[in-house]
């Protein structure tokens, strides 16, 4: 539970300082979608290890994609 807040921590601590420059920079829309985007799968790995889940390689994530959408049988 302390490694899931201290993940949470960390992860707000960055996102105010990337959200203080992006703003001083005047960055466009597509910057915060695509650094929330990212920032939020980030989150979403890590604490899932943090809670000790292991997950599947990325190798079985690309062949459950190309399956899903008939390129492999």
């Amino acid at each position: 539970m302390t490694q899931m807040i201290k993940v949470l921590a960390v992860f707000v601590v960055l996102i105010l300082y990337d959200l203080q420059r992006f703003i001083r920079k005047k960055e466009k829309g597509v910057v915060f979608v695509l650094y929330f985007l990212f920032m939020g799968v980030s989150l979403a790995v890590s604490m899932l290890l943090a809670a000790g889940v292991k997950l599947p390689s990325p190798a079985r994530w690309i062949e459950s994609t190309l399956r899903m959408i008939g390129v492999i049988k």
